[in-house]
């Protein structure tokens, strides 16, 4: 017989897992710069607001909120789905690979009264990602030439 300690070790590590963000990858078609500007533009067409993004470093991180007006009123928080991509060359291949990370967050700072909120910031929370995140992720990255997407589980 399971103690409760085992019982709520395996909930609280069950918990992380579920919130973990998920990664999915393959090989596009060579060259850094012209994966780098796919998946910004594929970023920009699925409406995702660039947030942070280097060409350099081969990074660019978006934001689609995909809570309603009335979810946040219920709910008390606004759902934003996160895509970062990052293309990079494998030296020991040549090959050109995309990784896209899909998260989301909830940010707790609405209000009940049209986000109205005098209460101390509250911050976002990241939660599992959702089923439309990890749509995108997989999109962004057919829609770049990657023919053999893989992944799904989280990247670290």
């Amino acid at each position: 017989m399971k103690s409760s300690v085992q019982i709520l070790a395996a909930a609280v590590l069950l918990a992380g897992c579920a919130t973990a963000p998920v990664s999915f990858q393959g090989v596009a078609p060579p060259g850094l710069e012209t994966a780098y500007r796919c998946a910004v533009a594929q970023l920009n067409l699925m409406d995702y607001n660039i947030e942070d993004g280097n060409m350099e470093a081969g990074f660019v991180r978006g934001r689609k909120q995909t809570s309603g007006v009335v979810q946040e009123l219920f709910l008390g928080a606004a759902y934003v789905d996160v895509l970062t991509a990052t293309v990079f060359d494998n030296p020991a291949t040549g090959n050109t690979h995309i990784r896209v990370v899909a998260s989301r967050v909830a940010d707790h700072d609405i209000g009940v009264v049209m986000g109205l909120d005098d209460d101390e910031e509250q911050g976002e929370n990241q939660i599992a990602p959702s089923d439309s995140g990890k749509a995108d992720a997989q999109r962004l990255l057919t829609n770049c030439g990657v023919v053999a997407v893989t992944g799904g589980s989280a990247p670290f």
